[in-house]
């Protein structure tokens, strides 16, 4: 039975952030900092931008490449739709009101971006 409440417990906690998660990320935001773990390299050049939507819809521009899509948030993971594409997941690291930043892998790098509020 402990179990059974414990378990229930770090669900409803874990709801609790993700209904957080899912006010704070709505808003217009830039990138401060992308960090390739394995060489330390920032690769953020202030190229890459994201536009959350309260309706769950979702538009980025990394460089060059524009994508518009929906995303979701369940368990501190942030997935991502684009149009006609895959699902993407990321781990969320950090979601304030003004900063988001998380970590996801490229080509089985760890990178973590980190991104301010417009």
């Amino acid at each position: 039975m402990k179990k059974v409440l414990l378990l229930v417990s770090v669900m409803f906690i874990l709801s609790c952030n993700d209904l957080k998660y899912a006010d704070d990320i709505v808003g217009d935001w830039e990138c401060v900092s992308w960090i390739d773990v394995a060489t330390s390299k920032d690769k953020c050049a202030n190229n890459a931008y994201f536009s959350f939507k309260k309706d769950n819809t979702y538009s980025s521009k990394v460089g060059a490449q524009e994508t518009k899509g929906t995303y979701k948030i369940a368990d501190g993971i942030l997935y991502s739709k684009p149009d006609d594409k895959l699902e993407i997941a990321v781990e969320i690291k950090t979601l304030t009101t003004d900063t988001l930043s998380f970590t996801m892998s490229r080509s089985g790098n760890a990178e973590i971006l980190t991104l301010v509020k417009q």
